[in-house]
């Protein structure tokens, strides 16, 4: 029911609109995961309940990429090329709903990094 009601509520008259993708319309959420021992930018799509903290998913990508020392690591929003790192009892999925409301009246380029806190 609230994707009807999302579809309805978008304005196609604009031209530069786009459809919003699955993930829009679902739980999943796409985290680039950068590390300087990596020679490239790896893309994770996870699927992420609305509920879900920065320290519950802190947990899971340490499990997906591997890594032992997750204290040295930090969820990171990324609006307009600015960098923030997310307190621990944030929800990325909320983050990521509001891009989207925000993306229907600006062009916003916005993604979530998670990589070391000081590199």
């Amino acid at each position: 029911a609230s994707s009807i009601i999302l579809l309805k509520s978008l304005n196609f008259d604009k031209p530069h609109h786009i459809l919003p993708t699955v993930g829009h319309l679902q739980s999943m959420l796409q985290i680039h995961f950068t590390d300087p021992d990596m020679q490239e930018i790896a893309y994770k799509t996870l699927p992420i309940c609305q509920n879900t903290t920065t320290a519950d998913l802190l947990t899971t990508l340490s499990t997906k990429f591997r890594l032992d020392n997750i204290q040295n690591y930090g969820l990171f929003k990324v609006e307009d090329e600015k960098e923030t790192l997310l307190d621990l009892t944030e929800c990325p999925q909320f983050i990521k709903n509001e891009w989207f409301v925000e993306s229907l009246e600006r062009d916003i380029n916005s993604y979530f990094t998670f990589h070391r806190i000081n590199r």
